[in-house]
């Protein structure tokens, strides 16, 4: 049963009062009619035959504020104790592969409504006022029969906007629908519009089907969603829109340990990884593969890694923040540390230190991988070091951060006057990986004596004459 906010009722009833009808549709209709609770969800689409001019004109004297989002599209925001996104009904005309139509026409009829929207799941309406669902083109009965089918002919949807190709994955796989044969016949049909997205909104739908299985976690049977997303990307052979690399490894020749090929190895390693190293599994391997292809050997691909990250996931490619970047090349580096768990313990210590930020993507990424090259239920010993080493530093509160480090820039000026304050940092910085390695003396008297030792050993650098 959908529940509605009591002040949306109180907004469905000033509408009803004006001689107008305000619907629920979208997500939050099909997602109540499937027993999914999307109350925790803030997203509510209203929709309406009432303009943006009406709209406002309408609610001037009441608790809601209304902001324009998008007025030329009829698209509005009506402000509450929560945040509700309303559109006028209108019918939408596309001249090109652009996402957004070219021109709309405002309209009264919810049955054409109905018509501009993707999927038929999605153009479900309910009338808040007489609580009761309105399904013009049988989107109730997809939901029952599991699948998802356009709202026109499916040629002509995927036609109008690319982007539905990519939601169409997404829907299917969060919400464990089937695709039926004309709909996936069409989409690979227009799957090479996809180069007409924009970066901003490929990799929006992207980040979504790589993530499928979290957007609904209680759907038990699409918990290997994004699994499936990664494959039906493949299926449409449009991978070169997105990750360039994975183009690359769905065709070569390249078998893993157990002579399977790469690209497979590589979806099988992503169906059991957790979403935070998610983007490093694509990538893992992808360094490898050009060394053995253009070298005929492994050796050297490190240094092909952060050329390929940057390319594929930098401003020439998805445009994800240099933080992320460097983190998925950190971990696709550290994924090689200590192979076969022969450092010293004191490498790992430093290791752990130098990669704090990525440490636990590092150990995640190499159990999953081994467990996929060698078979599940056998220990990789590398991990297995790094985690006990990890787990120790951290029962003894080994200091990873300039704030948990016993002593201060002012300590060291208090005691080194001439100083160079310039280099107060690169000092600290060695200090904080000592006291890392030795969390013990993580006190003020333990560290000005090795702080001692380093400013005698490199006076000019440290100290002004």
């Amino acid at each position: 049963m959908i529940k509605i906010p009591a002040e949306l009722k109180e907004l469905s009833h000033i509408f009803a009062i004006n001689g107008k009808e305000l619907y629920i549709v979208g997500g939050y209709v099909r997602d109540s009619y499937l027993g999914i609770n999307s109350l925790i969800r803030d997203d509510i689409d209203l929709c309406s035959a009432v303009t943006p001019k009406e709209l406002r004109k309408m609610l001037a004297d009441t608790n809601f504020k209304v902001e324009s989002l998008n007025e030329s599209l009829g698209v509005m925001v009506i402000l509450g104790k929560r945040r509700y996104e309303f559109a006028t009904f209108r019918r939408e005309i596309y001249e090109d592969e652009s996402h957004t139509p070219n021109r709309v026409e405002f309209i009264k009829s919810l049955e054409e409504d109905a018509k501009r929207r993707d999927f038929k799941i999605n153009a479900i309406y309910y009338d808040i006022e007489n609580a009761s669902y309105i399904d013009p083109l049988g989107g109730l009965q997809d939901v029952k029969d599991r699948k998802i089918t356009t709202v026109k002919v499916p040629k002509i949807v995927f036609n109008d906007d690319p982007e539905r190709i990519l939601r169409l994955i997404r829907f299917a796989c969060s919400l464990g629908l089937d695709i039926p044969e004309e709909e996936w016949f069409y989409a690979k049909q227009n799957a090479y519009k996809v180069c007409y997205m924009s970066k901003y909104r490929l990799k929006n739908e992207f980040e979504k089907l790589l993530t499928a299985d979290q957007i609904y976690p209680d759907l038990l049977y699409t918990k290997d969603a994004h699994f499936r997303a990664m494959v039906l990307i493949g299926e449409l052979d449009i991978w070169n829109e997105i990750l360039p690399t994975m183009g690359d490894m769905k065709k070569t020749e390249v078998v893993d340990k157990k002579g399977e090929k790469i690209y497979e190895h590589i979806l099988n390693c992503l169906k059991n990884a957790s979403p935070k190293i998610r983007l490093a599994v694509l990538l893992h391997d992808s360094a490898k593969v050009k060394t053995l292809e253009e070298r005929k050997t492994m050796f050297g691909s490190k240094e092909f890694v952060g050329v390929i990250v940057k390319n594929n996931l930098g401003l020439n490619g998805l445009g994800y923040s240099n933080k992320i970047i460097e983190n998925v090349i950190k971990t696709i580096h550290g994924y090689d540390f200590n192979r076969f768990g022969f450092a010293s313990k004191k490498a790992v210590k430093t290791f752990i230190f130098e990669n704090k930020e990525v440490i636990e993507n590092i150990i995640e990424i190499k159990t999953i991988i081994y467990n996929e090259t060698t078979g599940y239920g056998k220990k990789n010993k590398s991990a297995e070091i790094l985690r006990k080493i990890y787990n120790e530093m951290l029962k003894e509160k080994a200091p990873f951060e300039l704030r948990d480090l016993a002593i201060k820039g002012d300590d060291i000026i208090k005691n080194y006057p001439k100083i160079n304050i310039e280099n107060i940092d690169t000092l600290l910085d060695k200090l904080l990986l000592w006291a890392a390695l030795n969390p013990k003396k993580n006190n003020k008297k333990e560290l000005l004596l090795v702080a001692n030792k380093l400013i005698n050993s490199k006076r000019g650098f440290y100290i002004e004459d």
